[in-house]
């Protein structure tokens, strides 16, 4: 099943928003493997940057037509095959 990386924001997570719940809900019941991340907001780039990745990338860097920065690891990243902020 495909793996879906949700940017979630940490404040509402603690003040329990309902849409958390139901955005993942709806994911997996449309197949899907939801991933939640939770971001407070001005990180979500380096989250996206340096712990998310795909197929896509990780073969890309292994081959050389993809470059990355050093901060990139993909052995430690989390390969998910879309992100949703």
């Amino acid at each position: 099943s495909p793996r879906i990386a949700l940017l979630l924001y940490r404040k509402h997570v603690i003040t329990n928003q309902r849409y958390i719940q139901d955005l993942i809900q709806y994911f997996e019941s449309e197949g899907f493997i939801p991933v939640p991340v939770f971001i407070n907001g001005v990180e979500a780039h380096t989250i996206v940057r340096d712990w998310l990745t795909s197929t896509h990338e990780i073969e890309g860097v292994s081959t050389g037509t993809i470059v990355r920065d050093s901060t990139y690891k993909s052995n430690e990243a989390t390969c998910v095959d879309a992100i949703v902020s």
